[in-house]
């Protein structure tokens, strides 16, 4: 327990951090994590609209491009995708509607969601997500993602709006940005971690570093009696006795405290 609580300590460090801006403090940093530079209160720049201006109707601009690569590939070499489950303020939202998303699951219909068989596949969304929205539609028509994105809706609109009453004038993006902020907020409350499964494009450039990383969760698979309580607490539907680096897990470590044979733990290479 005393893990999880050093888990939200940092997540809360982590949520302040983000939003010194509110303090006068900007900076010309890229978020390692999913936040909105559009929030009044963003201490640093977003990576995925740092990644669209730089690729910006095909006028490559390598040095913007790479910047927030080159930050995300750091932080993804050391740690897999541990900033999603330690850092990323989207991440700590998750958390708290969790709670919420693991009792509607004891309903048949949200329990076939989460372990029909197509489910698998469709964690490959956030890299469509990526490579279409953020990437691709960028290149040929313009901004796309982040002009629709629940993420800049919540922490960039929604102040914006209160704190600017009657002065905001919406764009032509607004309503649908509505729809699909109304569709996330239906996601995390329905499937734990739904928005880290499935849509995050940031969590897409982040996963295959799982693989790499200095940082890993190791399981000792020979002496596992195959319980599944860790796989049933684990917040990403992971398969964990057998999941070998998998690119979902978020490093979060319940697993590592569910174990009743403590056969889990953080390993380093």
């Amino acid at each position: 327990m005393k893990f999880q609580i050093k888990r939200l300590v940092s997540q809360i460090l982590l949520l302040f951090s983000a939003n010194l801006g509110a303090f006068g403090l900007k900076t010309g940093f890229c978020y390692p994590f999913f936040y909105c530079n559009a929030c009044p209160a963003a201490t640093s720049a977003c990576p995925l609209r740092a990644i669209e201006v730089g690729v910006f109707k095909g006028e490559f601009k390598w040095k913007l491009i790479t910047y927030p690569l080159f930050i995300i590939g750091t932080v993804g070499t050391l740690t897999g995708r541990a900033v999603c489950g330690w850092a990323c303020p989207i991440g700590l939202l998750q958390r708290s509607t969790g709670g919420i998303a693991r009792k509607l699951k004891k309903y048949p219909i949200i329990k076939k969601i989460g372990q029909h068989k197509v489910e698998r596949y469709l964690r490959f969304i956030k890299y469509v997500v990526f490579v279409g929205l953020v990437v691709v539609t960028t290149i040929l028509i313009g901004f796309m993602f982040t002009d629709i994105c629940p993420v800049g809706f919540l922490t960039g609109t929604i102040p914006i709006l209160i704190l600017n009453p009657g002065q905001y004038i919406p764009s032509s993006y607004f309503y649908p940005a509505l729809v699909i902020f109304i569709l996330f907020i239906i996601l995390i409350f329905t499937i734990e971690r739904g928005w880290c499964r499935y849509f995050c494009p940031v969590g897409a450039l982040l996963a295959p570093f799982n693989k790499i990383s200095y940082l890993y969760i190791d399981v000792e698979v020979e002496a596992c009696t195959h319980c599944h309580l860790c796989s049933n607490i684990c917040p990403m539907g992971i398969n964990i006795p057998n999941m070998h680096r998998d690119p979902e897990c978020i490093l979060c470590g319940k697993c590592i405290n569910t174990c009743p044979r403590l056969l889990i733990n953080f390993k380093r290479i």
